[in-house]
């Protein structure tokens, strides 16, 4: 075995999918595409504190979300003059419970209590082309967020929060050279850390039927550490194996303005800052170089430019007991398909139904859908090409259930 100081172009997409876990499906639709910084209830806990000043009684909220993205590429894979062409699946999987409490403490101070947990984990085909520059992963997320929300008066609330977060990552990359008759190798690295963020915003009520609301969630960033094993005869173990990781921070701006007292519509904008991706450098992974086992420090290019998030919709009381909400979103791809092979720009449609099953019990279900536009995908690293074209799309399901006290 040798060892390596650094080393470009190692499994250069060892991390793809990971950059989903803290925006995709954190939440239901309900919160997550309609409304973000003007919520009424308790999830304004993690969307805007300054919201909790809504509640006008204790609260707690049990949300489950699901969803399931399937990526398709067709094109070629080449290494060191061997190529493979055809097409090439991934599944990811996610499953996020969340947790939310708000308690009116005096008529001016809200305080709150979010538990948001992310879990998914992404398969690649055994046999895929892209089994040597993509990556199997298993992400395990969990965010407790403490949040007060001040009312100031009548028109104008302020809230803020903390965010203490805990990830996973379990990342199962397979090496090989069929060019050199280098058989598949797999490889087990896992590792976890902890990060803490802040989260501040206001509400603004300029009349009756407007509310507007801000909200601003720092970067969180995680140093990880862990173990690296490659997964030969003998294995190749590496107990300082380590990297730093980070959420990006993002900026929320919505407007909820009801034309009746049954019919309202809310608009709601987004910037993301993930430009904070540009290299990520990874400490002590074993891994396989031709016929080489080495423990090697490795950079990771991602090179990220920020996005933009907008969202549109309604919302309708049917009966006194029944609500309706439909919604569409634009969502900017952050991707940068010279370096990572990414998803494109997405267009998400879904809607909700809110029901008063008891005086204190509210149950919501609700679903969408996300058409995400084709990418094409053109990377020449020192280590590989990849060309072709990227095709995904993704459905997620939720149910929310809301106990007043």
């Amino acid at each position: 075995m040798n060892k390596l100081r650094l080393l470009p172009g190692i499994h250069p997409f060892i991390f793809l999918g990971l950059l989903i876990f803290p925006l995709a499906v954190h939440a239901s639709f309900i919160e997550a595409t309609v409304g973000t910084a003007v919520v009424n209830d308790a999830t304004a806990t993690y969307h805007n504190p300054a919201a909790l000043t809504l509640l006008k009684n204790p609260q707690i909220i049990t949300l489950g979300s699901l969803a399931y993205l399937h990526s398709q590429f067709t094109g070629q894979f080449t290494q060191l003059g061997f190529t493979q062409s055809g097409n090439s699946n991934s599944r990811t999987h996610y499953f996020i419970p969340t947790f939310y409490l708000g308690l009116p403490t005096t008529n001016k101070v809200t305080v709150g209590l979010a538990v948001i947990s992310n879990f998914f984990n992404k398969d690649l085909e055994g046999d895929s082309i892209l089994r040597y520059s993509q990556s199997n992963n298993n992400v395990k997320n969990l965010d407790i967020d403490p949040g007060v929300g001040i009312k100031i008066n009548e028109f104008f609330s302020l809230g803020g929060g903390l965010n203490f977060s805990y990830a996973n990552f379990l990342l199962q990359p397979t090496s090989g050279f069929p060019s050199i008759n280098v058989p598949d190798t797999q490889s087990r690295n896992e590792c976890d850390g902890t990060g803490v963020g802040a989260n501040v915003g206001f509400l603004l009520k300029p009349a009756n039927s407007t509310f507007l609301g801000f909200n601003y969630h720092s970067s969180v960033t995680y140093k990880l550490s862990g173990k690296s094993i490659l997964e030969t005869t003998p294995e190749v173990i590496s107990n300082n194996y380590y990297f730093n990781f980070w959420t990006p921070a993002r900026s929320v701006l919505s407007i909820n303005h009801f034309v009746t007292q049954r019919l309202g519509f809310i608009a709601t904008a987004q910037y993301i800052q993930w430009s904070l991706f540009q290299d990520v450098r990874i400490h002590g992974i074993a891994t396989q170089i031709g016929t080489q086992t080495v423990i090697a420090n490795v950079n990771i290019p991602f090179r990220l430019h920020d996005a933009w998030l907008f969202t549109l919709g309604s919302h309708y009381r049917i009966t006194p007991k029944c609500i309706i909400r439909v919604a569409g979103t634009y969502n900017q791809s952050p991707g940068n398909n010279h370096y990572q092979i990414s998803n494109g720009d997405s267009y998400i449609l879904g809607g909700s139904l809110s029901y008063e099953i008891f005086k204190n019990l509210i149950i919501d279900g609700s679903y969408a859908h996300a058409f995400i536009h084709d990418e094409n995908i053109n990377i020449n690293s020192s280590r590989s090409v990849v060309t072709g074209v990227n095709k995904a799309a993704r459905d997620g399901v939720s149910l929310k259930l809301t106990f007043n006290l």
